[in-house]
């Protein structure tokens, strides 16, 4: 397969400046054998070759294994001692309108067996649950 080579007045596909699009263009200069100057076959405005918009792909986001694993690790230790110092049988169904109090284990019926870390003025707790800490509605006590 041969590449075409690219000469004055051949269509090429850009990005335009005005139009803000690609679009198809004429070449209107060359520099040896790159494309230089464009003219949008649109708008009509000519301008410098910028190629085709590239998609742009999300930026990685790089954490440390160490700092991943020492948070989960943190997280789990604390659902672990939880699950050590409670009795699951004991703990209260979950209900907007039942009265709440810290320390309180709860039975949720989507998270499961949580405890009750902080009550929140006028109507909400914090629970730790083994998927994490969950913000929920309720009835202090």
């Amino acid at each position: 397969m041969s590449e075409k080579v690219l000469s004055a007045g051949d269509h090429i596909a850009s990005k335009c400046t005005k139009c803000k699009d690609t679009t198809n263009h004429t070449i209107v200069a060359l520099v040896g054998e790159k494309v230089a100057r464009v003219e949008c076959n649109t708008c009509g405005s000519i301008h410098n070759y910028r190629g085709a918009a590239k998609k742009k792909q999300p930026a990685s986001r790089s954490t440390t294994t160490a700092a991943k694993s020492r948070s989960l690790n943190k997280a789990q230790r604390d659902w672990d001692e939880l699950l050590e110092n409670a009795k699951p049988e004991d703990a209260t169904a979950y209900s907007m309108t039942t009265p709440m109090k810290e320390g309180l284990l709860i039975l949720h019926p989507t998270f499961g067996l949580g405890q009750v870390l902080n009550c929140i003025r006028p109507n909400k707790m914090d629970v730790r649950f083994q998927a994490g800490i969950k913000l929920l509605r309720c009835k202090l006590s």
